[in-house]
């Protein structure tokens, strides 16, 4: 009974302790009637703690503009604040594409690092939106996926690649309206709606609310249609109302491209080690459009698991510029040069270890999504109205094929355009923080500042090294949002923006593992893992070495004060009494070399793992590649040894059996290093 009481005492102390559930989800009144708990392992999730995060779908309207309309899913996870006291107004978050999933995006991050948080005093409503990511129905078109596999392992035309991809969204969109979906309810005007029906099902009054990309749109109609609802807006890589999916990016994608060649041939490092990149390039994309190369790239495993999938790629020149435009949206920026120059050189591995990938096998994108929104916006797009001044011929040849084919499934699927108005500039007093990346391919700078005549209250950061979206994985980026949404009429503090653009990186910066980027180009990321388990016999090696340490001081103080038969004269006499020696060598530089293998690998995973991926250190860990030839010569030295001490029946048999073993234990280690290091 004592025990009983002693436990009711501390729950009644904790519960005094411990936050109340709404509290700590921030002021809000109880669920409605539209939501339906789920388990966040739905959206695979992994919570770190049960409070950690709360997952559901709300049930809304396909069609509010119809009387009798089905109803879809939105799937929903609100994560609790990581501090207190929680602010009273949750921060909902709005990825991009349009077509991206924001929970598959964003959550686990979040979830688990502190530092990823835009605000770590108030709860998260991350919500994939309307067709897309776990929302149900998710509008996807794995028939695309398809055809654009099949194209890439096929050497076809481009017109024929076309006519393969029209044919495969037109399936796409019979399959989706053969399931009941009408496509004509998935876009903005729809999806601004959702946020507010997603803001009274969670019982919150108000809400602070983060869109980046195609996110940014949505803020926007949400600026016009729920202002009242609304305590701050953070607009991310800023596209305005009137931008043109279907054009438009030709001319961000040119201007990205001279930013990054025209800057390596005025950067005097990047001109001698790169020169005449740009017409290198351009020379490079025809040459691989004439005559593609054949090269391996890793499928990464499905959802069920198992290993990557080595697929045959025929690789083109629209395909590497295509890569090479994505990974412009990640922090690529100063390896850029590099991988265009080895690939000029018939080098295709960064490539197909770093590029490829996430260009050909991200299935993440909801196609029906993405091109339902775009039609409702543009579908009336004349791509031969279009002045491509000032746009590589060949961009714009392909930017009036692909809206073309475009506006023709808009057609097919029956896509009835927004009204005109809404695409309008919104006029707000509300207070906005538009953020921009200098380096961003596809909505730069100048597209955030052609909102602020009509947000008189809004402030624009640019950060010069940022790329596409600076939240999340920018510190700097998520200070200032926090900031600003404690108190959005402070200016903000843009010290820790005043950064320089990323050095452009040349081939004396760093040192590529042939043996690691041929693991990973038919392995993927699982060669990181393989080449770790190939190491395995220089690190049993080293430890075997490591023992000589104990072994010959102990067998000398044995020996002290027994009188041992004297060494032979001559060469043998002196290899058998450097034997110990040699061996104590040996055994440090196999130490050295696998712990420094060890430090250069892991330490560039934790700070660069875009260069982890290519298969390359920094320069800076050269010494440690300089150890297997040493150890190679010391191990020669060890077998001289051991020859002399049995030729010459020097030592016991033990001592000289464990020598030998230490000789082929360095031989080997030098061996094994040299394969993961070469």
């Amino acid at each position: 009974m004592r025990h009983w009481r002693r436990g009711a005492a501390v729950l009644f102390l904790l519960s005094l302790l411990a936050p109340d559930p709404a509290a700590a989800q921030g002021e809000r009144g109880p669920r409605g009637p539209a939501w339906t708990g789920a388990d966040c392992g739905t959206f695979d999730l992994v919570l770190p703690d049960p409070a950690a995060a709360e997952c559901g779908f709300v049930s809304v309207p396909e069609r509010r503009d119809l009387g009798a309309s089905r109803r879809i899913d939105l799937a929903v996870a609100v994560l609790a604040p990581m501090e207190t006291p929680a602010a009273a107004e949750p921060l909902f978050l709005a990825q991009g594409g349009p077509g991206a999933g924001t929970i598959g995006s964003f959550s686990q991050a979040l979830l688990d690092d502190p530092a990823t948080r835009p605000a770590r005093n108030r709860p998260l409503v991350l919500w994939d939106q309307r067709g897309t990511g776990f929302s149900r129905p998710a509008l996807t078109c794995p028939e695309l996926s398809d055809a654009e596999y099949a194209a890439a392992g096929a050497d076809t035309t481009r017109a024929a690649d076309d006519v393969a991809y029209l044919a495969a969204l037109r399936a796409c969109g019979t399959r989706l309206r053969a399931q009941g979906i009408d496509l004509a309810g998935y876009q903005s005007i729809e999806n601004a709606d959702d946020v507010d029906a997603l803001r009274r099902a969670l019982g919150y009054d108000r809400i602070a609310f983060y869109g980046v990309s195609y996110g940014t749109e949505l803020g926007q109609f949400l600026m016009r249609r729920h202002a009242g609802t609304l305590s701050a807006v953070v607009l991310d890589a800023v596209v305005p109302l009137d931008y043109d999916l279907f054009v438009e990016p030709a001319f961000a994608q040119q201007r990205i491209g001279e930013k990054y060649l025209l800057g390596c041939a005025e950067d005097a490092r990047c001109a001698k080690a790169f020169p005449d990149l740009a017409s290198r390039y351009l020379a490079l994309i025809d040459r691989l459009n004439a005559t593609p190369a054949p090269v391996m790239v890793a499928k990464p495993p499905g959802p069920t698991g198992g290993p990557p999938t080595p697929v045959a790629v025929m690789l083109t020149g629209d395909m590497l510029e295509s890569a090479i435009y994505g990974a412009l949206y990640s922090d690529m920026h100063g390896l850029v040069p590099l991988i265009l120059d080895r690939a000029d050189k018939g080098d295709f591995t960064l490539v197909t270890t770093v590029l490829l990938p996430g260009t050909l096998f991200d299935d993440s994108l909801a196609e029906g999504m993405h091109l339902a929104v775009s039609c409702a916006d543009h579908g009336d797009t004349d791509p031969a109205a279009v002045d491509f001044t000032g746009v590589l011929p060949r961009l714009a040849e392909q930017t009036r094929t692909d809206a073309a084919l475009a506006a023709t499934i808009c057609h097919d699927w029956g896509i009835p355009l927004l009204p005109r108005a809404e695409l309008a500039p919104v006029a707000s007093d509300l207070p906005v923080l538009l953020l921009s990346g200098d380096l961003d391919p596809i909505t730069p700078p100048s597209y955030a500042e052609e909102l602020p005549p009509t947000l008189p209250n809004a402030t624009h950061v640019v950060f010069p090294a940022g790329a596409h979206g600076q939240a999340i994985t920018n510190p700097c980026a998520n200070e200032i949002i926090g900031r600003f949404l404690d108190d959005p009429t402070a200016p903000p503090d843009t010290a820790c923006v005043a950064t320089e653009a990323p050095d452009f990186v040349i081939a004396d910066d760093v040192i590529f593992l042939g043996t690691l980027q041929r693991l990973m180009a038919v392995q993927g990321i699982a060669g990181m893992l393989l080449s770790a388990i190939l190491g395995i016999p220089a690190v049993l090696a080293a430890f075997v070495l490591a023992t000589a340490f104990v072994v010959y001081p102990l067998g000398a103080l044995l020996a002290r004060g027994r009188r041992g038969a004297a060494p032979p004269p001559g060469l043998a006499g002196r290899l058998g009494r450097a034997a110990p020696w040699l061996a104590a060598a040996s055994a440090g530089v196999a130490l050295v070399c696998v712990v420094g293998i060890a430090l250069a690998a892991g330490s560039t995973l934790a700070r660069d793992e875009t260069l982890a991926v290519m298969g390359a250190v920094p320069a800076r860990w050269g010494w440690v590649f300089a150890l297997p030839p040493l150890l190679s010569l010391l191990g020669l030295g060890l077998l001289f040894a051991a020859v002399a001490v049995w030729t010459t029946r020097q030592r016991s048999l033990p001592g000289r059996i464990y020598l030998s073993l230490l000789a082929m234990a360095a031989l080997g280690a030098a061996a094994n290093l040299a394969l993961l290091t070469r």
